[in-house]
């Protein structure tokens, strides 16, 4: 195993900068541009396993005046060993758009531009994409609320969910796996002036990039592997202002999506845990049913604001001890396969009681749920807000009429079948009554 080589830092949400070494990240600073100085790099966005993510100037046109995009600067060990139309994240939407109706709107993120670049760890491909808004999981991860305290109006969660559904709908028609749905692929698109900012508004509006330098453990200087410093991407709430968005979403994330005809030999799924099916965790597999699970964890979120599966310990078994709670015993030979279900369950999947979960050592106890109890939890303990949060963002103290409880109720309990053979197709996901 690697010794580690720098300091951690102290700014939040940086990726890891062990990671900044051969085969791994590329080196990026604010003000550093690419493709023979076209695009110029403004301010962070992010960082995921594979990349970082950039909020960068296309300079071709207008300078300096020039719309902003998002440059995605892939690890050097993914992006060397592929062709760019063997690439997933170039060829899924390239396909997409090619399936699509010349009439239809296009609700995913499409590629604009990409690019080699060659560097101190490797020849990094580079994606640019154009600019979107928060995730649906950004807009509900505010500082200082209580989980569930934050979430979409009504009609607009069912609008974006629908948007969502129908996307899911379009890459099934085309006989593509998106792989990998959860609420942090899910964009709110930008208001067009936005797109627009100059330097000085996009630094008004989202702040300056707070900054740290890069700490070696020998105190020697990094070198051409790391940055000399680090940046803090731009902080949810910033971008999550109703006045900069558009009541409206595309999907974003093509890095595990696949075409059914001819899926991947080595392929693993990359769903996080709380997403992730029962195939695709126990057997490692993934297909369109994969995708109907995953969306409907995200269609409970978009109209809770709080996942239907959260890991507090970041713990796969933490996830299927929920997942058992809500939807009842797995069948077998999975089951069998979660190995530590004795600490909470009795063989016929009910909860044991408290006493012998006490005596197991357990540490969060098992209580007997359903996704109708959890969306009638919608609206209870929550903390009010301060101040009014614009028009995209319901009563967080509303709760659910037991009406739409239950017609969300069906739609979600057809779509969270365990086997995936059982589960509903999204032909009639999309015309279920809930989304009207």
């Amino acid at each position: 195993m690697r010794a580690p080589r720098f300091i951690p830092s102290f700014l939040d949400a940086i990726e890891d900068i062990e990671c900044y070494r051969p085969g791994g990240y590329h080196p990026i600073s604010v003000g550093d541009t690419f493709d023979h100085g076209r695009f110029r790099i403004l301010h962070k966005l992010g960082f995921g396993g594979s990349s970082t993510v950039w909020l960068a100037r296309d300079q071709q046109e207008e300078g300096d005046r020039g719309r902003l995009v998002t440059l995605k600067a892939m690890r050097a060990d993914l992006s060397s060993s592929k062709l760019p139309n063997e690439i997933s994240e170039l060829a899924i939407p390239r396909k997409l758009r090619a399936s699509l109706p010349p009439s239809e709107s296009v609700d995913f993120q499409t590629v604009d531009h990409h690019f080699f670049v060659q560097g101190p760890n490797g020849s990094h491909l580079f994606i640019i994409f154009p600019l979107a808004g928060p995730s649906i999981q950004a807009m509900y991860d505010t500082p200082g609320r209580t989980i569930g305290s934050r979430r979409l109006r009504a009609d607009l969660a069912r609008k974006v969910a629908k948007q969502t559904a129908m996307m899911i709908h379009h890459m099934h028609c085309a006989g593509i796996v998106h792989g990998d749905l959860t609420t942090s692929n899910i964009l709110f698109r930008l208001s067009p002036h936005v797109i627009k900012w100059s330097d000085d508004e996009v630094y008004a509006h989202l702040g300056d990039p707070e900054t740290e330098d890069v700490r070696t453990r020998d105190g020697q200087p990094p070198g051409l592997h790391a940055p000399a410093m680090l940046f803090e991407p731009i902080q949810n709430y910033r971008m999550s202002d109703s006045t900069l968005l558009q009541e409206s979403v595309m999907v974003s994330d093509f890095g595990q999506s696949y075409i059914v005809a001819s899926p991947p030999s080595s392929y693993v799924p990359g769903t996080v845990l709380g997403y992730q099916s029962p195939e695709a965790r126990f057997e490692r597999r993934v297909g369109l049913e994969t995708d109907i699970w995953a969306l409907g964890c995200a269609i409970f979120e978009i109209r809770a604001g709080f996942a239907l599966f959260e890991s507090f310990l970041g713990s796969d078994v933490d996830i299927l001890r929920q997942t058992v709670e809500t939807l009842g015993r797995l069948p077998d030979p999975w089951w069998a396969a979660f190995e530590d279900r004795a600490q909470w369950f009795e063989e016929d999947g009910r909860p044991k009681s408290e006493q012998d979960q006490e005596r197991a050592g357990v540490l969060l106890k098992a209580r007997r749920s359903s996704i109708r109890a959890k969306l009638l939890e919608i609206g209870e303990r929550v903390d009010p807000p301060s101040e009014y949060e614009g028009p995209m963002i319901e009563n967080p103290e509303l709760r659910l009429h037991e009406e739409e409880a239950g017609v969300l109720e069906d739609l979600l309990e057809k779509m969270l079948k365990y086997r995936p053979e059982e589960r509903i197709r999204i032909q009639d996901v999309v015309r279920h009554p809930w989304f009207t």
